[in-house]
């Protein structure tokens, strides 16, 4: 064995054990990313509840004080009228692997989460306990894979608004 083949090998064992670690740090803060991410989705729609269950409280008060006090004009806003609507969900491509839920109802819908039963391995960022306002949406991606096709519709569960319980509906994905 001559000195050349020695300091090779030391080389590419350097280079190996930095590659492991490098591979290992990047997994390391992939998953600390991902957790993040999870967080602040769940902030974000604690603070849409907060805000929905503020709107219903300023509403009632202001519902309140014009019945007490019958001189004072009030004019509510027309989304905060005691009526709760409905929700309805339409479910559209909008690029090569990219699809929008969205809520084309009258009311808010609150812990909305995509079944992910049947839709294959390759769906990611599907909503989970999400809230969804009348024409809002929520992204995710969803791909066909393994020879199969992209599923005719996605099953999409709902809870809260004017309604109680839990509700499920099958939406047909538009491909336009």
């Amino acid at each position: 064995m001559q000195a050349g083949d020695f300091a090779t090998w030391a080389g590419v064992a350097v280079t190996l054990l930095i590659s492991v670690c490098a591979w290992t740090d990047s997994r390391r803060n992939a998953r600390i990313g991902q957790e993040a991410n999870e967080i602040s989705h769940m902030q974000a729609e604690a603070a849409e509840r907060r805000a929905s269950v503020v709107e219903d409280a300023l509403a009632a008060a202001l519902r309140v004080l014009g019945e007490r006090a019958p001189g004072l004009s009030l004019e509510l806003p027309e989304s905060w009228v005691g009526r709760r609507g409905e929700v309805r969900w339409e479910v559209r491509r909008c690029g090569r692997h990219r699809f929008v839920l969205r809520n084309v109802g009258s009311d808010t819908a609150f812990g909305v989460r995509i079944d992910p039963d049947g839709l294959g391995v390759s769906a990611r960022n599907l909503p989970q306990d999400a809230t969804v306002r009348p024409d809002g949406s929520v992204q995710f991606v969803m791909a066909a894979g393994f020879g199969r096709r992209l599923p005719d519709e996605v099953c999409v569960r709902w809870g809260g608004g004017g309604q109680a319980g839990l509700r499920a509906q099958a939406v047909t994905v538009s491909v336009e």
